[in-house]
């Protein structure tokens, strides 16, 4: 085995700034022209001097999440959005540590929408996992580290992979058992792309390293709960739209310098309607099962099942899903779910994101054959499969019900 490149008990590159980091870090950051742009969209009636002035005010990092960025959020969110929901609050304990294993469509968004929530009702925020693809601008490193972020290394080689991974899973089991912190991370690298929210099991491996228990111990010890967070749209859906039909076209998709930072910006700025924050139940009964079977690659794709089914089913379907999933399919099944007017309106939306689709297709390099029917087929596929997976869940259910029963 080769010798570790990093210390993996050493977390001080990747935590979030403490209360003593953080001054330093905010006088970097209020001399960064870009971060008196971010807060002018934020807040356009406050002058720069007020900016600087409420910046300087920051004595600790819980004051910086509920004066600086938890306001943010809200304003964002009252200009983009048709409300936010939250609902399954009541199965969070205020004294216990979470590690939050989300669906992720938003950089950005995802994590921030769920502390809110949370600081809201007094319960205490989430640290959050970010990929340090993401924070390629100091000032974007500095703003996530001051707001409880953690960074995940993306950019390392397979040798030193095992590694990073040792160590992220270390700061999470102590983040989780020993501060008593809970945590959010996206269930999988990336975003979805497609709609199709799914756990990937060596996510589930990486939060085992750090233990030497049997892996439903270790993974029971860090308190885990599926959620959900469901957007009436998705401001990203064109930018994941062009990436999705470059995959099928050329087998794979190159990212333009800046292009995560661009998705940032669209995720925050653009039009969501409406969102809603789901927390999932306790996986006991896959930790049940998993103790009754000695494959270990059996054992945790059990729990990623389980993980999902449960994402599946707290998933809020808006009417755009259902519409989507009629349209996709030719049919009406779901008609009680929408009006007319509601399926023309999205109708017109599609059509809209095709068209700006093809006056752009030279410039995005997409051939012109077949364009317009596989960007319909990705868009409409990226709202029907929640609907998909919500049925998929169902049937699942169903045939356990049946089993236990007989």
């Amino acid at each position: 085995m080769t010798e570790p490149r990093i210390d993996v008990h050493d977390f001080g590159e990747m935590r979030p700034y403490n209360d003593a980091e953080l001054k330093q870090a905010i006088l970097r950051m209020i001399e960064d022209p870009l971060l008196i742009k971010m807060m002018k969209w934020v807040y356009p009636g406050l002058r720069k001097t007020e900016i600087l002035d409420m910046f300087l005010e920051v004595q600790n990092v819980q004051q910086f999440q509920e004066e600086i960025s938890a306001p943010a959020v809200k304003v964002i969110t009252q200009m983009t959005t048709s409300g936010v929901t939250f609902t399954n609050e009541s199965e969070i304990e205020p004294d216990k540590a979470y590690l939050f294993i989300s669906n992720h469509r938003d950089i950005i968004l995802d994590s921030a929408l769920l502390n809110v929530s949370l600081i809201e009702r007094g319960i205490p925020s989430t640290e959050i996992a970010i990929g340090d693809n993401l924070l390629k601008l100091p000032i974007i490193r500095d703003v996530v580290r001051c707001n409880k972020n953690f960074i995940v290394s993306r950019d390392v080689n397979a040798k030193e992979m095992l590694h990073y991974s040792q160590r992220l899973s270390n700061y999470i089991r102590h983040t989780i058992t020993e501060k008593n912190t809970s945590i959010w991370i996206a269930q999988r690298e990336g975003r979805s792309k497609d709609g199709d929210d799914r756990t990937a099991t060596g996510l589930l491996k990486m939060f085992a390293l750090s233990s030497k228990l049997p892996p439903e111990d270790a993974l029971e010890e860090l308190n885990i709960r599926p959620m959900c967070v469901s957007y009436e749209f998705d401001p990203c859906d064109l930018l994941k739209t062009n990436e999705l039909l470059h995959v099928k076209t050329f087998g794979k998709y190159e990212k333009k310098p800046g292009e995560d930072f661009h998705s940032m910006v669209i995720g925050l700025t653009g039009h969501k309607g409406k969102i809603n924050i789901c927390v999932g139940r306790p996986m006991n009964e896959a930790f049940e099962k998993m103790r009754a079977i000695n494959n270990k690659n059996e054992k945790f794709r059990i729990l990623s099942e389980a993980i999902d089914d449960e994402m599946h089913r707290i998933f809020h379907l808006w009417p755009n899903n259902f519409i989507a999933y009629d349209l996709l399919h030719g049919g009406r099944e779901y008609k009680d779910q929408y009006s007319n007017i509601q399926r023309i309106a999205f109708a017109n939306y599609i059509r809209g994101h095709i068209l700006k689709l093809s006056f752009s297709r030279k410039k995005l390099g997409l051939p012109a054959e077949n364009l317009n029917s596989s960007a319909r087929e990705i868009l409409l596929q990226m709202y029907a499969n929640p609907v998909i997976n919500m049925r998929n869940q169902k049937h699942t259910a169903n045939q356990h019900l049946i089993l236990t029963t007989e």
